[in-house]
């Protein structure tokens, strides 16, 4: 399990939210971000304790890549006097106690440790065999049931318990070592108390968990680029580096003179990204030709989520439950024209109230994305535009996630500056250059697919998408007759389908005396 997260505890529940951090999903609401690294048993390769007095998780991070060479993740772990490096506690490093338990203070805590192969905590009674173990306080979980934070024995500080930014450990029943990063302190994030970092920690799945040191000096750095982004790891930072209580802040690197390192191997540790192929197409889908793009071997449908006026190809809900009852998993674009992001933020702000809208009308789930797009060949001078654009939108649409379409260039630097989370590249304009960064990629424009006029793209996470639970069924559109006039004119065959008013356009040109034309490679209808 890699991921980034952003939750709360609530009545003593483990909640899941999209990362918003407006409207419901505020820091004022009790939420806040995590992440969630897994390290299976099989992906080890070699871990220890590193001491590194004066030294940052960066710094300590360059040094072994250095030494070893390879893939490592590095993290904080003990409690430390900020003054001399000391560890706080028993510290045990190759089968030595390289520190000694502060009298009155640190008996009887409990330990990360790595011992005959293995990762564990509680408590050692002796080192024999111990490759390193650390001090944490206190116990969150144990034996997969979270547990009362304030037992005396453990001597936990009083600051411990309240909220705060947090790094935790825990460990499964196969033996993986889970690392927990909570957020606090920033302008965005709320943190966790204690005890619901261990409701959290079972919620998750781990059977025993501790409580590292926390606050300021929890930090996650790797030097693998692939896990950078699977935790969506401070991206605006050049450095790429973690630090929970400095995100929105002023990323400043806190002395923490240790680490625990664990050089891995990315091909299992990191799951390979799964390709689903499907489609994007502007013409609206048929109960009929949905099929036959799903018996080609379709597995989603973009579709435009755009206002009424639009309607020659706007996604209204009778269609969207076409597209999953035949199968598919769907996500949405907002495009009123090529380069309307070049409207900046005003723009965004317009056309982010309206993709909400149109959102809520087809019932597209909270948690799914929604891409904005770029439909040309967008210069660096564009980039600043584009930008507003996005965060001005992202703003207008709570419980979604923003996504970009563009070309290579555009991809790159809206990654870069972190300006959304998804990514759509299409092939055009990119002079054959594909962006690492991607969630969805447009490889073909303007093909046919079971009869459907379409475009092809090949998607590489499911998390973009909604109607993936859905068991395909043969239900027809909601439908009622309506009575609709026209310039002192009736028009016959209105209906009012799932809300949306269909008329005939012809009808309609025929009662305002104009003729009604149709160009079948711009797909626009007009009425003269």
């Amino acid at each position: 399990m890699i991921k980034h997260n952003r939750v709360r505890v609530k009545n003593k529940k483990l909640e899941e939210g999209p990362l918003q951090y407006s409207g419901s999903y505020e820091k004022a609401n009790g939420w806040t971000d995590i992440r969630v690294l897994d390290i299976q048993p099989a992906a080890v390769i070699r871990t220890e304790l590193v001491i590194a007095k004066g030294k940052s998780a960066s710094a300590i991070l360059a040094d072994l890549v250095g030494k070893h060479g390879g893939n490592w993740v590095v993290i904080n772990a003990s409690y430390f006097n900020a003054s001399t490096g000391e560890l706080l506690g028993k510290t045990i490093k190759d089968g030595k106690a390289i520190f000694p338990d502060v009298t009155g203070k640190t008996e009887q805590r409990p330990h990360l440790f790595r011992k005959a192969g293995r990762f564990g905590i509680g408590r050692l009674n002796d080192v024999v065999g111990v490759d390193w173990a650390v001090v944490g306080v206190p116990t969150l979980t144990a034996g997969g049931k979270a547990i009362n934070p304030l037992r005396v024995e453990e001597k936990t500080p009083s600051d411990v318990p309240g909220v705060n930014p947090r790094m935790i450990a825990g460990i499964k029943s196969d033996g993986t070592l889970g690392i927990i990063a909570v957020d606090g302190r920033g302008v965005k994030d709320r943190g966790l108390t204690a005890e619901e970092a261990g409701i959290m920690a079972v919620h998750l799945g781990y059977l025993d968990a501790i409580n590292l040191d926390g606050g300021g000096s929890a930090t996650i750095a790797t030097n693998n680029r692939q896990l950078l982004d699977a935790l969506e790891i401070d991206k605006t930072n050049k450095k790429r580096n973690y630090h929970v209580s400095d995100i929105g802040q002023n990323h400043v690197q806190r002395i923490i003179h240790h680490v625990i390192a664990v050089q891995f191997d990315p091909g299992i540790l990191i799951p390979k990204p799964k390709t689903l192929f499907g489609i994007d197409c502007a013409t609206p889908l048929t109960g009929t030709t949905a099929k036959a793009v799903a018996a080609a071997g379709a597995q989603f449908a973009v579709r435009y989520l755009v206002p009424a006026n639009y309607a020659w190809k706007r996604l209204v809900r009778s269609e969207a439950n076409v597209i999953q009852g035949a199968g598919m998993m769907l996500a949405s674009v907002f495009q009123k024209g090529t380069d309307r992001v070049t409207g900046g933020k005003g723009a965004g702000q317009v056309d982010g109230k309206e993709a909400l809208a149109e959102a809520k009308l087809i019932n597209q789930p909270t948690g799914s994305a929604i891409f904005f797009a770029v439909d040309y060949d967008s210069q660096p001078k564009d980039y600043d535009a584009i930008e507003a654009y996005l965060r001005a939108a992202q703003a207008e649409i709570p419980g979604y996630h923003a996504g970009v379409y563009g070309h290579f260039g555009v991809i790159e630097e809206m990654a870069k500056r972190g300006a959304c989370k998804y990514f759509w590249q299409t092939y055009a304009w990119s002079g054959g250059k594909k962006s690492s960064h991607i969630h969805l990629y447009q490889y073909k424009n303007d093909t046919k697919l079971g009869g459907a006029s379409v475009d092809l793209n090949e998607a590489y996470t499911d998390s973009i998408f909604w109607g993936k639970d859905v068991v395909p069924v043969d239900k027809p559109a909601e439908s009622s007759e309506v009575t609709a006039i026209v310039f002192g004119q009736k028009i016959e065959g209105a209906k009012l389908i799932d809300g949306v008013m269909m008329l005939p356009l012809r009808a309609v040109g025929n009662a305002i005396g104009g003729k009604v034309t149709w160009d079948q490679q711009t797909k626009t209808a007009t009425i003269e």
